[in-house]
Formats: structure tokens, sequence, C-alpha cells
């Protein structure tokens, strides 16, 4: 719902990716979702050693370009787990995060911790490519019982394809 909004459709499109980012990572209909796609290392918790066995399990060949993937329960959740041992986990200056010397991205698409989740992937994501699958014009609407808001739609179809298996991993709660 925007209000005032000087730049709907920019609104509108950011709107979209945060949508399709859900969809590419969980899948939606007839796609199924990276997140349905990855092998997985299975584990009760996230300890450090579940993180040392998912890092372990990307061949070093793909280790070169790789992230963490996770949302921002999961890194809190991590950071505990962790405790003071900040050779795993680090915050920089810049409000990033690393995660045994790689980049944590955090993504608030992926799913929390919970029994059959996979809340952490750990590769090289340009070895997956995404198919744009068109999209509709946006679309306003007047909101009901809002004055001067409207009501906007933007709707997109996206899927992703891992192309190298190998490339990426997920740590899954058992």
């Amino acid at each position: 719902y925007l209000r005032n909004c000087q730049n709907k459709e920019q609104h509108m499109k950011k709107q979209l990716l945060n949508t399709s980012e859900y969809i590419l990572l969980r899948g939606k209909d007839s796609y199924s979702g990276l997140l349905q796609m990855v092998d997985t290392n299975p584990a009760s918790r996230i300890t450090g050693q579940a993180i040392t066995d998912l890092y372990n399990s990307v061949p070093k060949s793909h280790r070169k370009n790789a992230v963490f993937l996770m949302n921002t329960v999961t890194l809190n959740e991590l950071s505990r787990s962790l405790g003071t041992d900040r050779t795993m986990l680090s915050s920089r200056d810049d409000g990033t995060f690393m995660l045994m010397d790689h980049p944590v991205v955090l993504c608030n698409a992926m799913p929390f911790i919970g029994s059959g989740s996979v809340p952490i992937l750990f590769g090289d994501f340009s070895k997956v490519s995404i198919e744009d699958c068109g999209r509709d014009e946006l679309q306003q609407e007047p909101y009901d019982g809002n004055p001067g808001a409207m009501q906007c739609t933007l709707t997109g179809y996206m899927d992703c394809m891992l192309e190298e298996r190998l490339a990426t991993r997920g740590l899954k709660i058992a």
C-alpha cells in the first residue's frame, strides 16, 4: 500500500524482487525453488561443527567466490551458538558479517530454523541461473478505508536452475 509514493513503479519493482527472491528460494506452483534443489547436510542444531562440515562439503574449486546465505534470526542464533569464537563469525566495520572468512548475505526469504528446514546455504551462487518468465504491468487501485492510499500490484514469474550441484549446499535441520 502506497500513500503519496513518489515513484510507485520503482517501489513495486523492489517488492517484486522480494517476492521473486522468496519464490526462487522456496518455489511456488510448478517452480521447485533452490532450497529443494541443493544437496544438504543434516544437523540436529546449528553448531560450529555443523558449519565446518557444510563448508567442507563444497569443493575447494567452488569456495573462492562462495558466500553464506541466511536470515537475520539464523545469524543471531549462530552467533549465540558460537559464543566468543570470533575466528568463525566476525562483524566488520561496515556492518557486514564474515563466517569462516566468507561473506554472510542476509536474506529474509530464507527459512527460519526448524525441523526439516534449510536455514543456511553455502556456495558459489554464480552457478545458479535465473530465468525471467515475464511480468504484468503495474496495476493501481484505490485502497478502501485509507483515503489517498493506492493498492499496487506487480506480478512476475521467475524460475531458477542449479547449473553445478556441487557448487552450493545447504544445512538441513533434522
